[in-house]
């Protein structure tokens, strides 16, 4: 499908004046599309947990955070994620290691389960960002996995994927978080299972 280049001044529709402050309007609630995500490992019987990502201020909210080409940070209007866009990274991404075995288990939270292996994640961009005039979906996130029993990282790795948006519709965007998702996913799965 050829892509159609879009202006700062298409998306003003639906950025509007906008804030990212929790007193905006109403807005509707969207979940990232099902994963596409395909790679399958042999279990390794060991457990990991992967907790809530670090993310600074402005994508530490469920506003879809719009980075324009000054540096100026918009929320897309009347959309939410269905919960603080950290968490909906985190989930997707525990649900696709788990749908592909890459360990025995695989938890969100340890207070009550001390497992082998701590994936940290520091979100860096989760967002609409326009470059050279264009609007980009971008998911950039470092990683390190741990040895809790040894207490030493493993590794560090950093993983950046994005997508040009072809249209302003919002039904495009989640499509398109939803692919960037999957191959940011994948990836992070092959590096992790590599460490091992």
């Amino acid at each position: 499908m050829k892509l159609i280049r879009l202006s700062i001044a298409s998306f003003a529709v639906v950025l509007g004046a906008c804030s990212i402050l929790p007193s905006n309007p109403p807005t509707d609630a969207y979940r990232l599309p099902d994963s596409q995500v395909s790679v399958q490992f042999a279990p390794k019987p060991l457990g990991i947990v992967i907790p809530e990502p670090y993310a600074n201020r402005f994508l530490n909210h469920q506003r879809l955070t719009v980075v324009l080409e000054n540096n100026e940070v918009q929320a897309y209007s009347g959309v939410n994620w269905v919960d603080i866009a950290p968490k909906v990274f985190r989930d997707r991404l525990v649900d696709d290691f788990r749908r592909a075995r890459a360990y025995q288990t695989v938890v969100k939270n340890d207070e009550l389960i001390n497992l082998d292996r701590l994936l940290q994640t520091d979100i860096q961009a989760y967002q609409i960002q326009y470059q050279q005039g264009k609007p980009y979906v971008v998911i950039d996130v470092n990683v390190a996995l741990i040895n809790r029993r040894q207490g030493n990282i493993i590794g560090a790795s950093n993983f950046r994927q994005e997508r040009e948006l072809s249209s302003a519709q919002i039904e495009t965007v989640m499509q398109a978080f939803g692919e960037v998702s999957d191959q940011v996913n994948t990836q992070i799965l092959q590096w992790v299972r590599a460490q091992e």
